[in-house]
């Protein structure tokens, strides 16, 4: 076997970025950014199952959607100043799920090893990293307050927050074997399971900080 390294990928990154801001008379802010984006590459960073069908065809070939291709993501943060200077606020984040690549899961093509073929469906070979993900979404809230240690130049700040306070379970990885039949084999599609797969669960933290 003769393995050879070449320069020769290349990606395209489009998107549309939105934002809304507004800062209200009773102590509220907000923040609202929307973004739409389209990543498309022909070879993805070192991860499971993204080797090529045929190594000597890595260019239009093998392009199409970037592992980390996320087509919507929508988050609103906030803030607002509740009596007894209470602030209040957090960030909530909405956005598409991530690609992961659809393969046969067996040896098609007879290279060595490698069982990462994609499959011919209706036809025609499915296009690299066509499988999409679940929506990930997350919720971070949190409350602080000041309060003066030593008349207004030295105070302590107290803040307590959470992330993804809702525990939702943002899965990031999926299983791609569809198998080489007509229709897709038994768990095609589903979330893969450990901690590496899906984005951290809830959490909470504590902070004090003393400023002067």
């Amino acid at each position: 076997m003769i393995q050879s390294d070449v320069n020769d990928g290349y990606l395209h990154y489009n998107a549309l970025d939105l934002n809304v801001s507004h800062a209200f008379r009773n102590g509220f802010e907000m923040l609202a950014s929307y973004t739409w984006s389209h990543t498309q590459d022909n070879v993805d960073p070192d991860t499971t199952s993204q080797n090529p069908n045929d190594a000597n065809l890595v260019n239009r070939q093998e392009y199409g959607n970037a592992i980390y291709d996320q087509r919507h993501r929508f988050v609103l943060s906030g803030e607002y100043v509740a009596p007894l200077r209470v602030h209040v606020g957090g960030v909530a984040t909405l956005a598409g799920g991530l690609p992961y690549n659809v393969v046969t899961g067996t040896t098609n093509s007879g290279d060595t090893g490698a069982t990462t073929d994609r499959p011919v469906i209706h036809d025609v070979v499915v296009g690299r990293n066509t499988g999409r993900g679940n929506a990930i979404y997350e919720v971070a809230p949190f409350v602080e307050r000041a309060f003066p240690l030593y008349r207004e130049s030295v105070k302590l700040n107290l803040r307590a927050e959470a992330f993804n306070v809702l525990n939702h379970a943002n899965v990031v990885r999926y299983s791609g074997t569809y198998g080489n039949g007509a229709t897709a084999g038994a768990g095609f599609g589903s979330p893969l399971a450990g901690v590496t797969n899906q984005l951290p669960a809830r959490s909470m933290q504590f902070a004090a900080k003393v400023t002067f």
